[in-house]
């Protein structure tokens, strides 16, 4: 039987090429859409075994909906994002709701059906490098003893702090897509730690997929869609002995 892959957000750029690239793999890939006739559409024009179904991580309901639709899983990409234009409390809860929250929700209901081996991937952005954030702020994203209510009260006092008009002296970046990565980047590790010791093996790491030409990155960025993909796959198809907990550009570790 062949391995289960899911690919949120799966209907164009960066999370086509991830579709396309793992079913080449061999992989059953559930290519995901908050559009399924766009997700139908896409995956018309892909070879291998290949199923569409309606997901929008921004909703409870659907994340909810489509977990109990899910019997065994082996790889989730969890790709679907959004850049929105602007920056107030509003752009910010619509931003986490789906870079952030809508990741989380979908991977925790999903953990209990990952068969052994199992690989999460939560796509990034060189955007989230924590090196420019205050230290304060530095030494919260890598506190190696935060749990995911800690992880779920980073996001909310960003938001808190935004819509109070506070963010600027606390040294949070005027950035929701920035602050939804930073987030999600604490969740990868979180979660990593989490999950030492389980008997499946579980690997759960990062991707920064570069500045790559589709919708959200433009046509001027440098890297195609193929390029993007290539350290998401890679990671999702990692053997024994995986690493995890960690962010990788280029198919290579990268700091924080």
């Amino acid at each position: 039987m062949a391995r289960v892959g899911v690919v949120t957000g799966g209907n164009r750029g960066i999370g086509l090429e991830i579709s396309r690239q793992l079913a080449s793999a061999g992989l059953h890939v559930i290519l995901c859409s908050r559009d399924a006739e766009a997700g139908e559409r896409a995956a018309a024009d892909l070879a291998g075994s290949i199923e569409v179904r309606r997901l929008d991580v921004g909703d409870a309901a659907s994340v909810r909906s489509f977990a109990d639709g899910l019997t065994a899983i082996d790889v989730l990409v969890n790709n679907a994002g959004v850049a929105l234009d602007g920056f107030d409390a509003l752009i910010v809860e619509r931003t986490l709701a789906v870079n952030t929250r809508g990741a989380i929700a979908l991977t925790e209901a999903l953990l209990p059906k990952f068969a052994s081996g199992g690989r999460v991937v939560n796509l990034s952005s060189g955007l989230a490098d924590r090196e420019s954030l205050p230290s304060q702020l530095r030494e919260r994203f890598a506190d190696v003893t935060l749990d995911l209510a800690g992880v779920e009260r980073i996001a909310e006092d960003f938001t808190t702090a935004v819509r109070n008009g506070s963010h600027r002296r606390l040294g949070w970046p005027s950035s929701a897509y920035r602050v939804s990565k930073l987030v999600l980047d604490a969740y990868t590790q979180e979660l990593a730690r989490r999950l030492d010791g389980d008997p499946r093996k579980l690997a759960v790491n990062s991707a920064c997929p570069g500045w790559v030409r589709t919708r959200m990155g433009g046509s001027h960025a440098p890297s195609s869609v193929e390029e993007g993909a290539d350290t998401p796959v890679f990671l999702a198809l990692l053997g024994a002995d995986a690493p995890t907990g960690q962010l990788f550009r280029d198919r290579a570790p990268a700091t924080w």
